[in-house]
């Protein structure tokens, strides 16, 4: 019988999680991917339905998005998450129109990916708490702002999820060394921002500049905004014997214990022998 079971905060007992989140689908989220694949970072990508109406393919901004006929491809392995129909800002609409935004946006992207969209980030990252119930009562696992926290998982609201930082922000590579450097850190550094920026500054280079020092460590979990939501209400349903021998996990997630400091997965659906 073990002397002590604990549930780490993130899957194989990784110390830290880094995730990212992109708005708008652009074409400019092909290069960043292309990086992030080569590199294993995972991000979320907040698009909006509208730019794949038949209305919009008159748009003379039309080729400045990704197409609806790319996107389950070009996404494949990261998350696609809602950004609204046509990215107003949440706050000034009625009620029937925050869910028109927000459940049209989630079943378009939906008929495309092929999976349930359950994440979202606020247009301009503005939203109040009619906002907030209202995405309650749709079903939305969390909504990101454009706030920031140096403690930004789990969140107190998940429909008011903040960030670390933009990824511009100048504050970025200290954040990251202090972050990662202190033998303490147990908790997620998340970046957002847009892919087109690189490109609207001509500044590619940072690009790798921000994002590649943290690729490639063997301590870090590289998650979706989703995957952090889902393994955080998993692990929160393991059940663990009270005479310590045994563990059941109720949940479809693989779940890490940690018993007397080995690490432990639990296969879903599994009770296993400790």
């Amino acid at each position: 019988m073990p002397n002590r079971i604990e549930i780490p905060k993130f899957p194989q007992n990784k110390r830290i999680a880094v995730t990212t989140s992109f708005d708008d689908g652009v074409t400019h989220d092909r290069r960043v991917l292309e990086a992030f694949n080569n590199w294993g970072l995972k991000a979320t990508w907040n698009l909006n339905s509208d730019k794949f109406s038949p209305a919009f393919a008159s748009n003379p901004h039309r080729d400045n998005f990704i197409p609806a006929s790319e996107v389950a491809s070009l996404y494949a392995g990261h998350e696609v998450a809602i950004h609204t129909v046509t990215h107003p800002h949440l706050p000034k609409l009625d009620p029937t129109q925050i869910a028109y935004e927000v459940l049209d946006d989630k079943k378009a992207l939906e008929d495309l990916v092929g999976y349930p969209v359950r994440g979202m980030a606020y247009p301009f990252g503005t939203y109040n708490q009619t906002v907030i119930q209202i995405l309650r009562a749709l079903g939305i696992v969390y909504a990101r702002t454009t706030e920031k926290s140096n403690h930004c998982f789990p969140p107190i609201e998940p429909l008011a999820f903040p960030a670390t930082a933009h990824q511009y922000d100048p504050e970025v590579p200290q954040k990251w060394q202090d972050f990662y450097n202190h033998p303490h850190t147990n908790s997620v550094f998340f970046l957002w921002g847009h892919t087109y920026e690189f490109d609207r500054k001509n500044d590619w280079p940072s690009l790798e500049k921000i994002y590649k020092p943290l690729a490639n460590k063997p301590d870090v979990w590289y998650a979706t905004n989703i995957q952090l939501f889902d393994y955080e209400a998993a692990r929160k349903q393991i059940v663990l014997a009270a005479n310590k021998k045994s563990a059941y996990n109720p949940t479809a997630t693989p779940i890490t214990l940690l018993v007397d400091n080995s690490p432990l997965e639990i296969p879903p659906g599994i009770t296993m022998s400790l």
